[in-house]
Parts: structure tokens; sequence; C-alpha cells
């Protein structure tokens, strides 16, 4: 009889979903209508409507087709919009006027080509048409295809997306070896991999796309992946580098409700971008360091970036000048926007003179100490911590003994970076009237010494993530093989520190994160994402969704290049506690895994391309309004939008809907 009931009651709320989304319900403030075929007058499942027009900034909203072609883009603001259709196997439609409260029927037609239909893939699948040399060819170090495509993908995609438009046009190796000498950083990417070797691999790919060739067709969005709502805003410069953005205290996402979204822009001298999502207003805010000594704010990021390398354009660095260029913002409790930053010139001769009283070891030994201040005195720190004033708007620099990357806080308001050490700021030490007097003693840079060589053992990484159970902090390190393809935790509570090495497939780790029931969490720039078992130390893998390298199996992942991962621990996009999000950031998307299910969810950014994403936030405005109080925030994070095609830069609120047609 229960069981009877059970049946009745899941055919009773299915019959209501299908009722729900029956009716095409729009209201005064949405838009909606239906999306057929020119040539067939079917409908069309499964593509994008896009509604855009200009408020304060560039203004657009995204939604998906259902399986009869119909949309709804809800909650717009009041203005006449262009509405227009993108869809895989599609020709871009042309756009319509409507306004809101209307209901309007869009044509697309179909693709005269296959090569016409691929313009839109995304880079990751025209990726996957690169041909490994052969392993007999590869560079002695490298033990396999699969091993040589995983430093590909970590030192081709560290900027940018290797297959997008403009990267697949250089048919000659020479051409290749031009651009790729433009940055240090991929020039010595090309060193590692073989220059000779990669650049003929290159220039065989473009040629072969030249003459026609295309990737496999990524499916539509189907099911759930048609439920996303996406809010769109144009913001910053067309030379801008937002690196990261932020909308809350990421340890508890209630704050800053329906607040101003932060931008940390590498480029333009250094600069701090702040968009209102309710007015729909900019504000730019020029970063300050402690000092003028040494300024240059019309430095060549692009050329020079984290490799201090003249690549020949414009502003080339000088020995010894700096801007003050922000990363990794991080809001806390106390409306304080904290970044990774330099607020002094580089420069060992600039390090600050208690930086050797700072050094925390796994060890009580003196002589390790010595080693390990030695060195820590002798680098050069490009950068340092600073924070943003939300209330006055002013900036605070903080000094630190320890080069910083990427920050993150722990619960007890303390900063752990990941840079040339493990770097640790107490906040709460931080006397906000007395800053250059309390820096010393409220950070500590955490090292490693091999006591029976004297050498010190490397405690770079790349992120840092702190464990919501245990407060254990755990940082990847993205190395492709060897003894530091490996996550290291440390134990503040005991200053021991333990090595996970990344068993095979995985190689690259490059995000880290928790589920609150303390498992660990990261992406592999293999195409992988992986967990570790807290209590056992067991790693599972799941390959990335997306295309495959031609020719190869379970030993390579996809040919996607996961920058970042996030664990929405609070259940800001409302597809429950502890979702797993990797960002697709060579595929124009975000990869969306259910734990429970170990089912993939993607949702595929299509406007506009590409969408190079690093990093990621959820905000809860209104736990009280269902979907509508609640979404991820994440933005373009690449160099140079002019590549886009809009020429910027964006911000994204993406939102998740009970089906395509909810309002």
């Amino acid at each position: 009889m229960r069981a009877t009931f059970r049946v009745f009651l899941g055919i009773f709320v299915a019959a209501l979903s299908v009722s729900a989304q029956g009716q095409l319900q729009v209201d005064k403030t949405s838009i909606g209508g239906t999306v057929v075929n020119s040539a067939t007058g079917k409908p069309e499942a499964g593509v994008w409507v896009i509604a855009e027009t200009k408020l304060g900034v560039p203004f657009r909203k995204i939604v998906v087709t259902d399986d009869q072609g119909r949309f709804l883009v809800p909650d717009l603001p009041a203005a006449s919009y262009d509405m227009w259709v993108r869809g895989y196997g599609l020709k871009d439609s042309a756009k319509t006027k409507a306004e809101r409260g209307a209901q309007v029927k869009l044509q697309v037609a179909d693709a005269a080509t296959p090569q016409e239909a691929a313009k839109i893939y995304p880079a990751a699948y025209w990726t996957s048409l690169i041909h490994a040399p052969s392993k007999e060819d590869l560079p002695a170090e490298y033990k396999s295809q699969e091993h040589w495509l995983a430093a590909l993908r970590g030192g081709c995609n560290q900027c940018h997306q290797l297959g997008m438009p403009t990267m697949r046009g250089f048919t000659t190796p020479d051409l290749w070896d031009f651009y790729i000498k433009k940055n240090g950083g991929m020039s010595g990417a090309a060193n590692r991999l073989g220059r000779e070797l990669l650049e003929n691999a290159l220039a065989d790919w473009a040629r072969r796309i030249k003459a026609g060739e295309v990737p496999p067709a990524p499916p539509r969005p189907t099911g759930i992946e048609r439920n996303f709502v996406v809010t769109q805003w144009d913001w910053a410069a067309p030379d801008s580098f937002i690196h990261d953005n932020i909308s809350t205290d990421k340890r508890n996402p209630t704050l800053y409700a329906s607040g101003i979204v932060y931008g940390a822009d590498r480029a333009g001298g250094g600069r701090l971008w702040a968009l209102d999502p309710v007015k729909n207003t900019l504000e730019m805010f020029p970063v300050q360091g402690r000092t003028t000594a040494g300024l240059d704010r019309n430095i060549d990021y692009y050329h020079n970036g984290d490799t201090g390398e003249d690549g020949g354009g414009r502003g080339a660095r000088q020995p010894g000048s700096w801007m003050p260029s922000p990363h990794n913002p991080m809001l806390n409790e106390k409306g304080e926007l904290w970044m990774t930053q330099p607020v002094r010139p580089p420069g060992p001769e600039n390090n600050p003179k208690w930086s050797a009283s700072t050094v925390a070891l796994d060890v009580n030994d003196p002589a390790a100490k010595e080693i390990a201040a030695k060195a820590l005195t002798s680098r050069s720190h490009g950068m340092q911590l600073g924070y943003f004033d939300t209330k006055t708007h002013k900036f605070v620099g903080v000094d630190t003994s320890y080069n910083t990357h990427h920050l993150q806080f722990d619960w007890q308001g303390r900063i752990w970076s990941d840079g040339d050490v493990l770097g640790m700021l107490d906040t709460t030490k931080i006397d906000r009237n007395n800053v250059e007097g309390t820096e010393a003693a409220a950070q500590k840079a955490w090292m490693r010494v091999d006591t029976t060589t004297g050498k010190v053992i490397p405690t770079t990484g790349y992120a840092t993530g702190v464990n919501p159970v245990d407060g254990t902090i755990w940082v990847p390190v993205p190395t492709v093989d060897g003894p530091q393809n490996k996550i290291y935790m440390l134990d503040p509570k005991t200053n021991k520190y333990t090595d996970y090495p990344l068993p095979p497939p995985g190689r690259l780790a490059h995000g880290v994160d928790f589920s609150t029931d303390g498992n660990v969490w990261f992406s592999a720039g293999s195409g992988h994402l992986g967990r570790i078992d807290r209590k056992t130390g067991t790693f599972t893998y799941w390959e990335l969704p997306g295309a495959k390298f031609a020719g190869t199996g379970k030993e390579t992942g996809s040919t996607e290049y996961p920058y970042f991962m996030w664990v929405d621990q609070f259940d800001t996009l409302g597809m429950g506690k502890n979702t797993v999000i990797v960002t697709g950031t060579t595929s124009d998307s975000m990869l969306i895994f259910n734990p429970k299910t170990e089912a993939w969810t993607v949702f595929r950014l299509p406007y506009p391309l590409p969408f190079y994403t690093r990093g990621l936030d959820g905000r809860i405005d209104n736990a009280n309004a269902g979907w509508k109080g609640r979404g991820i925030w994440t933005s373009y994070n690449s160099y140079l939008p002019k590549f886009t095609e809009t020429k910027l830069g964006y911000l994204n609120h993406i939102q998740y809907r009970p089906n395509p047609l909810a309002n």
C-alpha cells in the first residue's frame, strides 16, 4: 500500500511539474516566446536566447529554450531589448526588438556548413584536434603522449584558451615562434615541451583547421541544463585583466546581500572595479601601495606579467619598478576587501628587516631555521597584502616577509596564502591605526627544511584551502610529474606537514576546496576532478566532461583545463549543499558535479566568447526568495578582452531555476 502511494505521489508531482511548465506566463518585467527553425518551422530546443540592452553599462540576460522551443527571460530592468538566438548547429539569428511584457517569435536558420557551425564550439573542442607527437619523438623527460599532453594543457592554457579563434590561425612554426616569444611564461613552456616539436604540432593543427577540419559537435543543453538564467554586465576597460571577482565573505555568503561585486584588475596600473548589480552602475578605484618609490603605472602587464620579462611591448618594466597590481580579492565580515598586491618595490634589498623572525618550521632546530631564514630573506617578493575599506574607499598596504599569490581566510581571521612559501597573516593582530608597527608579529612564513641535506623543501603551490572540519591547510602543487606532483597539508595545531602525491591519472592539481564532511576536492590539469577521502587518504578521480584528444583512452582525461574549482558548501546556487563546481576554463563552461549521484551537469555560457574564468563565489541575497534570492558570480578572467566578441570583459550572475519557464 505504501509503495503504491509513493508511485501515485511521484506521478502527481511529475504532473504538477509538467503543468507548471505547460503555460508560458509573461509578466510586465519579462519577455517570452518561441524559437523556430526558419526552414522547417519546427521548434528549436536547447538553444540560447539572448536579451541585450544598454543601462549604466551594457547589460544582457541569457536563457535556454525548452523541449517546445519556448523561452522566458525574467526580471528585466526597464528598457527596450534586442533579442537573438545562438545554438549549436545554427547560424546566429538576426536581432528582434522587444519590450517587456511581450511574447515574440524568433526565427533561426541552420548553419550553412560544418565550418560555420563550429565557429561557436568551445575552445577545448578545437584543442582536441591537436595531434600529439609520437612517443619516440618526445623529449626524454616525457614518458608518454599522455604525459606530454598534460604538460601542453598546463603550459598553454594558463593565460588564455589554446583553442580560441586567434590561436588556431597560426599556420607556420615561425608564426608560432614569434608569438610564443612575446611572453616569458609561454616561451619557457615551449622550451620544456620541446620548442620545435611543439611549434610543428601546432602549425599542423592550424593548417588542418584552415583546410576545413572541425571538431565533434558539443551537445546542446538538455534536462536541467536548460534551467540556468544568466544576468550579465560588461565591465572594466578594453585593456583590463580582471583576475578574480568577489561578492561576499566565502565563510558567510549571506553577507553583503544584493551588494557591490568587485573585480581585481591587474592591468591599467592596478585597478579595483565595483559593479552595483541593482543600480547597474560601475566605479573604478586605482589601487594604492605604501610608497611611490619605483612606482610605474604604465608597465605593460601583458608582456611583463608575473614573469618580469620584457616582451618588447609598451612601457617595458625597469629593474625595481612596480605597480600595485591586485590579485585574488576576498571580503571579510568587517567590510574589508583583502587582496594579494604589491605595496612597495620588489627586490631582496626591500624585504622587511624583520623577515627572518617570521620563519615557522615543523621542527625545533636552530640550524634549520637559519637555513630557512637565509633563503627567505634572499628572495625578491613582488606581491604582499593589502585591503580596501569598502566604507571609506581607502587602501591599506600590509608588508609581508613572503611572496603572496592567492589568499584564503580561515575561521579565526587568519589569511593563508600560497606563493614562494605558505604564508599566514593573523588579521586580528593587525592594529588598523598602526599597521606597520603590528604587521611583523601578526605573520608567519611556513617553510620546510630537510635537516639531512640542509636544503629547503619547496612549499610553493597554486591556491590555498582551509578545511572547514579540522582547520588544516591544503595546497595543490601544479606539477606535471615527479615528487612535486602532489597536494600537501599543514596542520596548524601540530605544525606537521603531510604530502599526498597524486596517483595516476592525476597531474597538475590546480585548485582545492572541501565538502562539509572534510573531504578534499581538487581540479587537475590532466582533465580530471579528484577527491581525497580525509579519513583514509584514498584518491578517487572523475574524468571531466567534453572532448578528448584523438586516439587517447582512459589514461588521458578530457581536453578541458580547469583553472580552479569550488564546493558550494552553503547551497548558494540551489543545486544542493556540497555541489562541486569545476571551472570549465577552456570550454566556456561550469562543470557541475553532484557527489551523491556522481552525475555531471554542464552549464555553458554561449556569449560573449571566449568565456575564460579562473574562480567564482556564491551569494545568498534572500534565503526566502527561492531561486531568485541566490546565485553564483563569475567573470571573464583572461588577458586582453579585446579578443572577446564584445571587446570587453564581463561579469555573470548565474542562477538555477526549477524549469526553463520559471518566473
